[in-house]
């Protein structure tokens, strides 16, 4: 008990601290080169993460067509194995009435201690309580839930395509300031 309350304590104060810590999120000011002759390579570089943004939507949307297919497959095969778990948990479960409504109850616990015994006149049916049904019901699977799924697991979201604009700004003689900024529990 004392070594639970040992590391229980520490982990609480911990947690307590961390509770009231400031929040801050780091915000980006791009600084335009000073020379004109620059321009052009700066709109170079806008119009290649705009190429890239719309090339990355348009594979992603690729990729989720064809994560759309794969997750309708995947959700059949789903919803077979659904109907076998169902249909056995419905026998189950008219096997446990049957037996709860005869007072035969299949327990191991108390026939392994000799309490009891199979038939409607047992003596343990006095002694002990009824039994209850402890299977849960299968859950049915759900499209919408497999689609998404497979095209978080299947597609890349982020093309990488706002540090290759970064490093070209750079080179066109841009400055880009990083600022931590503070948005939440923040010091007065």
């Amino acid at each position: 008990m004392k070594s639970i309350i040992r590391w229980m304590l520490p982990l609480l104060l911990l947690l307590t601290l961390t509770a009231c810590t400031p929040k801050y999120k780091t915000v980006y000011t791009y600084v335009k080169p000073d020379n004109p002759k620059t321009v052009a390579c700066v709109q170079k570089c806008k119009e290649n993460l705009t190429t890239c943004r719309k090339l990355c939507q348009a594979n992603f949307e690729i990729c989720a067509q064809k994560a759309k297919v794969h997750a309708k497959q995947i959700y059949e095969k789903k919803l077979q194995n659904y109907y076998n778990a169902l249909e056995q948990y419905t026998r189950d479960l008219e096997r446990y009435q049957l037996e709860s409504d005869l007072f035969w109850y299949n327990d191991f616990y108390y026939y392994r201690n000799g309490i009891g015994f199979y038939g409607p006149f047992a003596p343990a049916i006095i002694i002990r309580p009824r039994p209850y049904y402890t299977l849960q019901r299968p859950v049915k699977p759900s499209l919408e839930q497999e689609i998404l799924r497979t095209q978080l697991k299947e597609c890349q979201v982020d093309c990488r395509c706002l540090p290759s604009y970064d490093n070209c700004y750079k080179s066109c003689g841009g400055k880009i300031i990083e600022k931590k900024v503070c948005i939440q529990n923040c010091p007065k």
